[in-house]
Formats: C-alpha cells, sequence, structure tokens
C-alpha cells in the first residue's frame, strides 16, 4: 500500500511497546482531528488489528477501512 493513495486528513504511527501506548498514541491523534476528518494510523503489530477495530467501537468512531501490506497495517479512522 502506498501511504499517498489514500485519502485521509491525518496520518499517525500509533505502533508502541504495548497496548496503553497504543492507545494513548491513538487518543491523542484522533483529538487533533476535527469531527468528519479521516485519521490514517498505521502499525507494525499484528495483535492491533483487533484491538484498534475494538477500541473505534468503544469510542464511537467509525472504521472506514483496515488493511495490511508486506510493512505495517493501516486503519482509516473517521472521527
Amino acid at each position: 500500500m502506498d501511504d499517498e493513495s489514500i485519502a485521509c486528513d491525518m496520518y499517525a504511527d500509533i505502533s508502541g511497546a504495548d497496548c496503553s501506548a497504543t492507545s494513548s498514541k491513538l487518543a491523542e491523534a484522533l483529538e487533533a482531528l476535527e469531527p468528519g476528518k479521516v485519521l490514517m494510523a498505521v502499525a507494525r503489530k499484528d495483535a492491533l488489528q483487533c484491538d484498534v477495530p475494538d477500541y473505534c467501537r468503544q469510542m464511537n468512531l467509525e472504521l472506514v477501512n483496515q488493511g495490511e501490506d508486506e510493512q505495517q497495517f493501516y486503519f482509516l479512522i473517521r472521527k
């Protein structure tokens, strides 16, 4: 996936040492995002494939798309 080929309003690398660090990075990026805008969050940890969708459900955010390429996982989240 080419990060520049997907329309988004903000980009954030949410890779972290543990789940709490990842959630913190995601929350910080989303706080700066205006309602209706789209965040592309990327990470290198396989566990986040479940964690990020769960976070979106809990926070009432729209998970527009998610996927992976050979280097990372990506999540498109609309605030």
